[in-house]
């Protein structure tokens, strides 16, 4: 049982300016998240989910900590400052921006006129945890085209050197058909499964495991 381990989990879409009313983002849910909280607090987990306030699913979550946020820079603050705090685990699942525009405009632009973005790559935010906290158990998120184990591990790979993730979730989702695994650092995957349930569920399990 995970009763009384202490959880961080991220979850849903950042987004970044363009200008005072315009923002960059993705179409994450949070869905995937809000499983995972829920899963957790069944478990008895003491749970803390940094949650998008562009999540387009509403869940029932009680005996969670609740924290929002909407700007990359908004979670990179809350992520920080969380992390102090001493968690058993966190679960990184939330869709964090990868690029932001190298200038941020003031105001509000014409809307009449053509527009050129010159984007910037965004600092990773899952790198800058296990320096923050590095006993603490991570699980990144990666999402990808395929689930083959050689592509997905390469793919991967960079979350277990530079992140030093001890976990991570791969998944590929094509119109309505999803499919995820578990990656170890040793190349190592669980069998694919087909729903985010059954992720969700071997994911809970795995890290029952290794916390006990």
């Amino acid at each position: 049982m995970l009763k009384g381990k202490k959880i961080l989990v991220t979850s849903g879409a950042t987004a970044v300016k363009i200008d005072e009313v315009r923002v960059i983002t993705n179409r994450s849910t949070g869905e995937m998240g809000r499983l995972i909280a829920q899963a957790l607090v069944k478990n008895k987990a003491s749970v803390t989910l940094l949650e998008s306030q562009s999540a387009a699913l509403e869940f029932s979550l009680k005996k969670a900590n609740l924290l929002k946020f909407f700007y990359y820079s908004e979670l990179e603050k809350l992520l920080k400052s969380e992390l102090k705090k001493g968690y058993d685990c966190v679960i990184h699942a939330a869709a964090v921006s990868d690029f932001e525009p190298k200038k941020v405009f003031s105001g509000k632009l014409p809307s009449k006129n053509f527009l050129t973005l010159h984007l910037k790559p965004t600092k990773k935010l899952v790198t800058k945890i296990k320096k923050i906290a590095p006993k603490t158990f991570l699980v990144g998120f990666k999402l990808e085209t395929s689930l083959k184990k050689d592509f997905i591990f390469k793919a991967t790979k960079s979350l277990f050197q530079e992140a030093h993730c001890d976990l991570v979730l791969a998944n590929v989702v094509k119109g309505r058909e999803y499919q995820a695994c578990l990656m170890t650092p040793d190349a190592k995957a669980t069998p694919p499964v087909s729903t985010k349930k059954d992720i969700v569920k071997a994911l809970i399990r795995k890290i029952d495991e290794i916390l006990l």
